[in-house]
């Protein structure tokens, strides 16, 4: 029989990030915390955390993390229906999703589903094809991946297709790409990324100018908002979702460059295969948004 007072301290800790704040969100002294979660790595006989900073779980401590999470969903919705008060860390739904949803259609489409529920919502951000990794690891009950092929214990809906566009604004266009996006051009022209999983440019050059890594330069802004105001300033040229683009080019801010080699991005909905009301609701209210803002596409 598994401690749940560890299990809760052991995700406590990993959602705080640290043994101090678990001890105030449990309202126990962090020596009591460290204590519950030594215990429940005696009774496993394993290392479940590195006490790093923030700390980090080991794959025996994920796997426990997403067996409590799971335990945690699927009680608080019985006592959501027995009309019990839940607690407040059982009423948190942990989702991770990429940043360009988070800026365009994601959050309009979760805003009435929370305010009717009452529940709370800890994002956590990364890029889209890596988001699906959280799920595995237990730290999130669902995400929005490129990932189609459900992980084991889960499931994968398609919401729709991301279409980006390779855009600049009018001064950059002429000082760099007066004579189109020539080898010569893209090795000056400072292109604009995400972050360092963001293989999206790369693919891009690669697919449409067999361009390799090291053949061109580029800023690196891990900020959606900030990403595309750089773009928008002449800092560079980019790759922007069609969301965020369009409304720009019909307002001359922006000029796309190649209009006939777009990229795709098809986003799926993966959650926990469990009998919890909370992921299919949510998926529901996802999937409605999507349809009205995403390409919808015939799925393999």
């Amino acid at each position: 029989m598994l401690d749940y007072k560890g299990l809760q301290a052991l995700a406590t800790v990993v959602q705080e990030g640290g043994f101090e704040r678990a001890a105030k969100v449990l309202f126990i002294s962090q020596s009591a915390v460290s204590q519950r979660v030594k215990q429940l790595e005696q009774k496993t006989g394993e290392a479940l955390l590195i006490r790093s900073n923030p700390v980090e779980t080991t794959a025996a401590g994920n796997r426990l993390l997403r067996h409590f999470q799971q335990v945690s969903l699927l009680e608080a919705e019985l006592g959501h229906e027995r009309g019990e008060e839940v607690a407040l860390a059982q009423s948190k739904i942990q989702i991770a999703v990429n940043a360009d949803s988070l800026a365009t259609w994601f959050m309009p489409s979760l805003n009435a589903l929370f305010d009717r529920r009452d529940w709370l919502l800890d994002l956590i951000i990364d890029d889209e094809g890596e988001t699906h990794k959280l799920l595995k690891d237990g730290k999130v009950i669902g995400c929005v991946t490129t990932e189609a092929h459900a992980l084991p214990g889960c499931r994968s809906d398609y919401l729709g297709t991301m279409i980006y566009s390779c855009v600049c604004n009018r001064s950059f266009k002429a000082r760099y790409f007066a004579d189109g996006m020539t080898p010569a051009a893209l090795q000056k022209a400072p292109g604009v990324v995400f972050s360092v999983k963001d293989e999206m440019h790369h693919r891009y050059l690669q697919q449409h100018h067999n361009m390799a890594p090291g053949q061109w330069q580029y800023h690196r802004i891990p900020s959606s908002e900030s990403f595309l105001e750089l773009i928008v300033n002449g800092f560079g040229y980019g790759l922007v979702s069609h969301l965020q683009a369009k409304p720009l080019i019909e307002q001359q801010r922006l000029i796309e460059l190649e209009p006939d080699k777009q990229m795709k991005v098809p986003l799926y909905w993966q959650h926990w295969n469990i009998k919890a009301p909370q992921t299919t609701l949510i998926y529901r209210a996802l999937s409605a948004t999507a349809r009205r803002y995403l390409l919808q596409e015939p799925t393999p």
